[in-house]
């Protein structure tokens, strides 16, 4: 073999491992980038809200410290609370978000006479946990969090509920068919299959080319979660709620991270179950932070579903 040809040989072997080196590299700052969302910080406590607030913290079922913000409920204005247990909803944010984004459904939900407990989940907020996990373990946290809900004197334990956006939502289902104490699940712009949203917030985010890196940064996540995306499917643990009521809301004007995750996971669930179409979820006037469609649909629900009457 000549020397030209041997210099080709091996500039063409060179070539080929920077490439493939490079394009692994990418793949693995992808991947890092995806189970690292949102870094830990102190959220500030809510007094700028018109209600009390207080941070606490309990282990998820696997043991993950787990850090969120309880709020229990006021009384009406010139009224007081008659019973000293009162229902309560754990709220759940979606990837890449913290419990500071539930302020809305949280005041919502505290001034209709319900206590709330928002979360952040594992890799998120002032939770602890190494890496966001995508909805593949984050089912534990919410199974913590019900723990922790039974063992406070101010909550009525048989009327709990789960109220969750996107991977939130996918996670407060996958729960709740684990554990009958909650007893009712709002799903909002929820997600069908765990593989698909992440593949939608990994397109969403780092805006890199799906035919060179899609199939090697998922593997590379899975790896460092050690458990397959596939492994874990919201739509099948929706078909174990019944004969407890799941209210799936689609945000009109939003973008879905799964589009037509809602749809699936509806059509996977059993009765009762409805899909809502919300034309708005936030409004700028005075008063409510969310709109009086929302509030009303949302309220209604919570009341039926625990069996109280306005």
């Amino acid at each position: 073999m000549s020397t030209g040809w041997k210099v080709g040989i091996g500039t063409v072997i060179v070539v080929v491992t920077m490439t493939v080196g490079m394009w692994f590299t990418i793949a693995y700052i992808s991947a890092d980038a995806i189970l690292n969302p949102s870094p830990p910080r102190e959220l500030p406590f809510l007094a700028e809200q018109m209600f009390a607030a207080q941070a606490v913290e309990f282990p998820a079922r696997d043991g993950v410290r787990i850090g969120a913000l309880w709020v229990p409920t006021v009384a009406p204005a010139g009224s007081e609370l008659v019973q000293t247990r009162r229902p309560t909803i754990i709220l759940l944010h979606g990837y890449g978000e913290t419990r500071e984004t539930l302020l809305p459904q949280a005041e919502l939900i505290v001034n209709a006479g319900f206590n709330a407990l928002l979360v952040d989940f594992r890799g998120h907020g002032t939770s602890a946990g190494g890496v966001a996990a995508l909805g593949t373990l984050d089912a534990n946290d919410v199974l913590g969090a019900v723990d922790y809900l039974v063992t406070r004197p101010d909550v009525e334990t048989s009327r709990i509920g789960v109220q969750g956006v996107s991977m939130g939502a996918a996670a407060g289902v996958i729960a709740a068919a684990q554990d009958p104490r909650m007893r009712a699940v709002i799903a909002e712009e929820p997600v069908s299959s765990l593989r698909d949203a992440v593949w939608t917030a990994y397109r969403d985010r780092l805006s890199l080319p799906a035919f060179l890196f899609r199939d090697i940064t998922l593997w590379l996540v899975e790896r460092r979660l050690g458990e397959p995306l596939s492994a874990v499917s919201p739509a099948e643990a929706a078909a174990r709620l019944t004969p407890r009521p799941l209210l799936v809301i689609d945000h009109a004007s939003e973008a879905p991270v799964e589009p037509g995750g809602a749809e699936r996971l509806l059509n996977a669930a059993g009765d009762p179950k409805e899909l809502w179409v919300a034309p708005e979820f936030k409004q700028t006037s005075e008063g409510s932070p969310v709109s009086p469609a929302y509030a009303t649909k949302v309220l209604t629900f919570w009341r039926a579903s625990f069996g109280l009457q306005r």
